[in-house]
């Protein structure tokens, strides 16, 4: 699980973001921190809550608050998108948007829905449109470098790995210059440890910095 703290201007610092069939599977889900409860906790949670305060209300619930999570749910025909935060009166506002994002986007596979299984793996784009992109983003690593890893990480990656380990941190430009590879090359690499999760990324000043844990 990739930890990803958003750092836009309301600061709201999001968990995860899910989006859950009215039969209770997840349609979708994407973390943005390692405190990130697990889409089965989430989904068998909130669907029963569901049932719960629509049989005694008439309604769906909007938002509820359990210890440091906020949970608020927006419903988009037979699904929820979900969004857990830390408590923030702008979670909901966020919610309704990306909500009416979602119906934009999917409107005829929410309209046709059957009951099969759907999955909306593109709607990162709209999620990170909404919380943040690359620029706005701070990933933790959440598979940190040991030695066993070092022993099986490809050969390209080696040279980078070791550099970073020596340093800590270090920008994009100057390991950059430390090295003959091309610069374009270097970040993908250091993008693709990203993704493995074996190296953290943050902005500073406009510049991109990786480090290790």
């Amino acid at each position: 699980m990739i930890r990803v703290v958003p750092i836009i201007s309301d600061r709201i610092r999001i968990h995860a973001v899910y989006v859950i069939a009215q039969d209770g599977r997840t349609a979708y889900y994407r973390a943005f921190s390692n405190q990130a409860p697990t889409p089965h906790l989430v989904s068998a949670m909130l669907t029963a809550m569901q049932v719960f305060i629509k049989e005694v209300t008439g309604n769906y619930f909007t938002e509820v608050h359990a210890g440091p999570f906020s949970f608020v749910s927006e419903k988009a025909g037979p699904f929820s998108v979900v969004i857990v935060s830390e408590k923030s009166h702008k979670s909901l506002d966020r919610a309704k948007f990306l909500t009416l994002r979602f119906i934009r986007k999917y409107r005829s596979a929410i309209e046709n829905w059957t009951g099969q299984t759907v999955e909306f793996a593109d709607f990162d784009e709209d999620v990170e449109e909404v919380f943040g992109t690359l620029d706005d983003i701070r990933i933790d690593p959440t598979n940190p470098l040991d030695v066993m890893t070092l022993l099986t990480i490809h050969e390209k990656y080696q040279p980078v790995v070791k550099y970073l380990l020596s340093k800590g941190e270090v920008s994009l430009d100057h390991i950059a210059s430390e090295f003959e590879d091309d610069r374009f090359i270097l970040h993908g690499y250091l993008e693709e440890l990203v993704k493995l999760g074996h190296v953290g990324r943050f902005i500073r000043d406009g510049n991109f910095w990786y480090f290790v844990v």
